[in-house]
């Protein structure tokens, strides 16, 4: 009886341990149960692959330069020649592995390229979903940020210090009435369906910003930044604090979720 009630509670703790995986592995890649059946690859093996398989960046131009993992091919998902660009880069059933990655765990842009892919006639592809920030925390030397070779992981901005600088429509509108206060639309002219009611706002795109904000012309502003839905201004952040801006905020959840 007694070797039986061990047996049982060690297949008891196998099955919970197993249990505790799967709920982990679900929060920490949250994507995977709605996409099933799309392949993953981890860090690990990515990393022991590198040299082997061929790397795609799926995101944008802004998001690219920020970040990216050097052997990278950019080809953007954004665009709509995306399955055709990615026939320049890999024959749709040439053997090397291909894998696309985006931001991270809870970013659907890789597995949205693995689906149109995957419809085109891909196949051997993947999801690198721990994306650009995983990467360069385990493989520093095959990646770079903010042009610096290997990359500084000590400089990836918490996404804590990002919602520090998040305020309010209430609170912005304060601010931007201020003097001082220089207040940006970086949303591209097609985003620009609806123009909130703030005061002294003016659009300036975002690549056209980045190159003002590294002359310093905005250096002595009080700098208010909206954009769509808060996602572009996590990675003008990064130009922000490069060229030693300090005194900027951001409107929360953008344009579109006020």
């Amino acid at each position: 009886m007694r070797n039986k009630f061990y047996l049982g509670l060690a297949v008891f703790m196998v099955c919970a341990a197993m249990f505790v995986t799967k709920v982990s592995a679900a929060d920490d890649f949250p994507l995977r149960v709605k996409f099933p059946d799309m392949k993953t690859i981890s860090t690990e093996e990515l990393t022991k692959g590198y040299d082997s398989t061929i790397i795609v960046d799926v995101r944008s131009s802004v998001e690219f330069d920020v970040a990216r993992i050097n052997s990278a091919k950019h080809v953007p998902i954004s665009k709509a020649s995306f399955v055709a660009d990615l026939e320049k880069v890999r024959g749709k059933t040439d053997a090397a592995p291909m894998a696309f990655y985006c931001n991270g765990h809870k970013c659907p842009k890789s597995y949205e390229a693995y689906g149109k892919a995957a419809e085109a006639g891909f196949t051997n592809i993947f999801v690198y979903d721990g994306g650009i920030f995983d990467w360069i925390t385990a493989n520093a030397d095959k990646a770079t940020l903010m042009g610096k070779t290997p990359a500084p992981a000590d400089k990836i901005i918490p996404e804590s210090e990002l919602k520090k600088r998040m305020i309010p429509l209430d609170e912005f509108k304060t601010k931007a009435a201020n003097a001082n206060a220089m207040v940006i639309d970086i949303r591209e002219p097609v985003q620009r369906k609806v123009i909130p009611d703030i005061p002294n706002l003016r659009n300036i795109p975002l690549d056209q910003l980045l190159g003002q904000l590294q002359k310093k012309q905005f250096a002595d502003k009080q700098l208010l930044v909206l954009d769509a839905v808060g996602k572009q201004v996590e990675w003008l952040q990064y130009h922000l604090e490069e060229n030693g801006y300090t005194n900027y905020n951001f409107l929360a959840n953008g344009v579109d979720g006020q």
